[in-house]
């Protein structure tokens, strides 16, 4: 088996569990794993170096893998708002290095906002064309000013699960899997009752129009969902 059989096995398992796509390729002098928004560095990491432990990717080993996560103009725009406008041209210079932080210690952006609180990011990415710089600038001359909101949502490190990949005897135990479908679905809501089992963003109803509880807070993550879990089930391991 090849070291580039290896990466593409990295490649599948990586982004299943990330539900974005990872490429494992050779960038002289090492492999690099790269993706954009999706789960962050240390999460994607932690389970890779688990994972290792168990010959994934062999004869690929964890320890010649270098990870590097990129962040897109919406990722940006969103770290923006959640920081509010800056006092002044200046000031928004100075703190992009703090946005590139939020970026970097969020992860799935665009999972864990709302659906209004992502419009407006993507009009600011609009705006700006996309330039951490320039979105800067427009906020720090917003009137009135942007305040600084906490918009985050809570949300799992990683968010898929593998299923594509045919492990051998001994492999893997379930938790370095990802979620396990329906029965985490009702594992985390009998564990967190009132709460959005997509996002993990709290309930503000009490049950749906039809009686039952509510299990998600928006339409949209109803259908991330929905989505996610077509995903799953229209996959079929390979060997």
């Amino acid at each position: 088996m090849k070291r580039s059989d290896g990466a593409k096995a990295w490649s599948t398992v990586l982004s299943e569990l990330a539900q974005v796509r990872v490429a494992v390729e050779w960038e002289r002098p090492t492999w690099r794993v790269s993706w954009q928004d999706g789960p962050t560095r240390e999460a994607l990491m932690s389970r890779a170096a688990a994972l290792g432990g168990y010959r994934v990717g062999a004869p690929l080993p964890f320890e010649d893998l270098r990870f590097a996560r990129s962040d897109s103009a919406v990722a940006a725009a969103l770290a923006w708002l959640a920081r509010g406008s800056p006092e002044s041209p200046v000031a928004a210079r100075a703190a992009i290095a703090e946005v590139e932080a939020f970026c970097a210690d969020t992860g799935y952006p665009q999972t864990r906002f709302d659906a209004g609180t992502l419009a407006a990011a993507d009009l600011l990415r609009r705006v700006g064309q996309g330039d951490i710089a320039e979105m800067g600038a427009l906020l720090a001359q917003a009137a009135p000013p942007v305040p600084a909101s906490v918009m985050l949502a809570a949300g799992p490190a990683l968010t898929g699960r593998v299923v594509t990949y045919h492990w051998p005897v001994g492999g893997p135990p379930e938790e370095l899997l990802g979620p396990s479908g329906r029965r985490a679905e009702l594992g985390a809501a009998s564990a967190r009752p009132g709460t959005c089992l997509r996002c993990g963003k709290p309930l503000t109803t009490g049950g749906s129009r039809g009686g039952r509880p509510a299990k998600y807070c928006s339409g949209a993550c109803r259908t991330a969902a929905h989505r996610a879990r077509h995903r799953t089930t229209s996959q079929t391991p390979t060997r």
